[in-house]
């Protein structure tokens, strides 16, 4: 506990976490009006999702650009300036629908300005914090980065239907975009040290200077760099795998609440409390593990246990038996983000962390959506509790597959 504790006695790092935890929280609230607001308004359970792929489809075709933008400019001045117009964009949209001027397209277009925006906030929250905490403080750093995420998902659903009920969607909104304009305040109050910025100042003089053919060589360089690092190439594609399963889980686990246990919505969201409560717990428990030496096999075995926890679904169907699996696999999964955003960190040299950080977040932000798809393609064919376990089992063969691979065993 006194080696969290220490963390907080840096200024800067206690700043970027207050941001971080104030932009994640609000985020997950408007997001949950957001979805309310337009199920009200519309209708029409299709327009719930288009706006979520709205949102989330520039972050995968833009990852790689916002990378390089961060490598070439000031992080600090990226995340002042994208956490202002993200609060705008939000603020907007409650305001323009109390003066009856948010037609559907105008809604649409605003998300898509957002979804463009969210990446410089999401990777640049990673490139900034090795720039905060000393080396051996990274680990620390990352498990409180995850517990606030996991905090976020825990908290933020619960806050926003407290807010929708209370004042309406809009106004659950319109909070979201002052949490961005917090953030963005105490992303200024951060101080910058004057080797920060003299880098800054020569990568902006430099990307200036440069023809712009430039720079789609430097986003390719920084791909080659992602696979020549072979270790953090293995850990971006068992994350893509990891978030492959996820995506199944998030369309799975509902059908399986609905139609094997014939339960409401009231017991589908305990089942998700009961694992963001565990994986908040293992998250917090994370940055002592993160001391390991044996960094690459525990993480491998992080993925097998939460792999082996989904596959007793397939013939066990009762309702306690699924609290108690999805609390293991919570528990045994939370680590894992942490301790491969520490290896990362550590693995890619500062001058491509934010090509090579980009680039990752495009092909992980892919397997979701896939992994979506996936499940209600083969939800046609088989129950939902066959899905998750088989899923399970693809999981662990992830995890088998990653151990094996040294570069990642190494780590």
């Amino acid at each position: 506990m006194s080696d969290y504790l220490s963390l907080f006695k840096h200024r800067n790092f206690t700043l970027m976490t207050v941001a971080d935890a104030v932009s994640v929280l609000g985020d997950q609230i408007g997001w949950v009006a957001l979805l309310w607001f337009a199920m009200i308004t519309t209708g029409h359970a299709g327009t719930m999702g288009a706006l979520a792929l709205a949102f989330g489809l520039p972050g995968v075709l833009l990852g790689a650009v916002v990378g390089n933008i961060l490598d070439r400019t000031s992080h600090k001045k990226i995340l002042v300036a994208a956490n202002l117009l993200l609060g705008a964009v939000f603020m907007t949209i409650p305001l323009l629908y109390q003066m009856y001027a948010l037609p559907l397209p105008v809604l649409f277009v605003l998300v898509v300005i957002a979804g463009c925006l969210t990446p410089f906030t999401s990777v640049g929250w990673m490139v900034i914090v090795p720039k905060l905490v000393a080396e051996d403080s990274l680990g620390l750093a990352n498990s409180v980065v995850e517990t606030i995420w996991n905090g976020a998902s825990l908290l933020g659903p619960l806050a926003g239907g407290l807010l929708i009920a209370k004042f309406g969607a809009p106004m659950a909104v319109l909070a979201d975009g002052l949490s961005f304009w917090l953030a963005a305040l105490c992303v200024w109050l951060i101080k910058e040290d004057r080797m920060d910025k003299a880098r800054s100042s020569a990568g902006s003089a430099e990307g200036a200077a440069q023809p712009r053919a430039s720079f789609l060589q430097a986003t390719w360089h920084g791909f080659k760099v992602l696979y020549g690092l072979k270790a953090v190439w293995w850990i971006t594609l068992g994350a893509v795998f990891i978030n492959l399963a996820y995506g199944q889980l998030e369309v799975s686990l509902p059908l399986f609440t609905h139609n094997e246990l014939s339960r409401s919505a009231v017991i589908l969201g305990s089942f998700w409390t009961t694992y963001f409560i565990s994986s908040l717990i293992g998250s917090a428990l994370s940055g002592l593990l993160g001391k390991n030496q044996r960094t690459g096999m525990l993480m491998a075995l992080m993925v097998i246990a939460w792999g082996f926890s989904f596959v007793p679904m397939i013939w066990f169907h009762r309702l306690w038996v699924t609290y108690v699996l999805l609390a293991l696999a919570g528990l045994f999964f939370s680590g894992f983000p942490a301790l491969a955003r520490t290896a990362v960190q550590r693995l890619v040299p500062r001058e491509y962390q934010g090509r090579v950080l980009g680039i990752r977040g495009s092909m992980i932000a892919l397997g979701v959506p896939m992994g979506s798809y996936l499940s209600g393609t083969l939800g046609v064919w088989m129950a939902p509790s066959s899905v998750i376990g088989l899923t399970g089992f693809f999981v662990v063969f992830v995890g088998f597959g990653l151990l094996s691979v040294r570069s990642f065993r190494s780590i």
